[in-house]
């Protein structure tokens, strides 16, 4: 029987830092080296289909599991000699990046835990023709690692589901070169905001500098946060957003991603919170 074997890319936290007033150089983070695996062909999941994040098994989807499978698609571009990682990521990931906002339903998917899990044939698939891509999206815990969950994410930022998986951190994102992803319903500083995804540009183009992103940035997110918190007036809370690098920018991260950032930690949420107390 044919066999397919894969490799899986994670993609968990890849921006790195150019915030509202405060400019940090650095590099996309790519996520732990891939792992291999295989499976037989006929096993090879199908778009709606959960498994888990390291095996290609098909689980049922109101059973518990850690990936659904968003879509199935083939390498293109590449040479008949076994890429480097860069390379397969920046085939794969693009379009598996464009599969989550259409899988879940909105534009919003950076601002939440909701990330792409990406497999592609390892070397000796490859050697063997295989050039398929699969496309999963998975949940992830504060401790960067993907959550077992039960039910489907199709859809489900279309709907109410953004503050089930609200990205809130406990470092600042204006100022710090990486930041740590809380529980919302813990002490945090800063909470990722609705229609605050800012387009940057095509992955295929070139990289805009610092100065560019910050400036077609800016009002958006400062429009994204003020409408979130109900107020424009507040000095404790401000407008911060953080802008992909170079590595990130090749693998489809174009987005800025707007954050209300407050000037202390805090618990319970800032949205609608208006003139009130940061809440305790």
């Amino acid at each position: 029987m044919t066999r397919v074997r894969l490799a899986v890319a994670i993609v968990l936290s890849s921006w790195a830092l150019s915030a509202c007033a405060i400019q940090v150089g650095g590099q996309a983070v790519p996520g732990p080296l891939p792992s291999t695996a295989s499976a037989s062909a006929p096993a090879l999941p199908k778009a709606g289909q959960c498994m888990n994040a390291y095996e290609l098994t098909v689980l049922q989807c109101t059973d518990s599991h850690e990936a659904e499978v968003m879509s199935v698609g083939e390498l293109t571009g590449l040479p008949t000699v076994y890429p480097d990682n860069q390379a397969l990521r920046k085939a794969a990931l693009p379009p598996c990046r464009q599969a989550l906002t259409d899988y879940l339903g909105s534009g919003d998917a950076d601002s939440t835990r909701l990330r792409v899990w990406a497999f592609w044939p390892n070397e000796q698939g490859w050697k063997d023709g295989q050039r398929w891509r699969l496309c999963t999206v998975v949940e992830i815990s504060p401790d960067e690692k993907p959550l077992a969950r039960k039910g489907s994410v199709k859809g489900i930022l279309g709907g109410n589901g953004f503050t089930t998986f609200q990205t809130c951190t406990q470092g600042s994102p204006s100022k710090d070169q990486e930041v740590k992803v809380v529980a919302c319903n813990t002490a945090h500083l800063a909470e990722a905001v609705p229609a605050g995804v800012v387009s940057l540009g095509k992955s295929t183009d070139p990289a805009p500098s610092t100065e560019q992103m910050n400036a077609i940035a800016k009002s958006k997110c400062t429009k994204a946060v003020h409408d979130y918190l109900g107020s424009s007036k507040r000095s404790d809370v401000f407008p911060a957003w953080r802008n992909p690098g170079s590595q990130a920018w090749s693998e489809g991260w174009t987005n800025a991603v707007c954050y209300a950032e407050a000037n202390k930690a805090f618990n319970g949420t800032l949205f609608g919170i208006r003139d009130n107390p940061l809440p305790n």
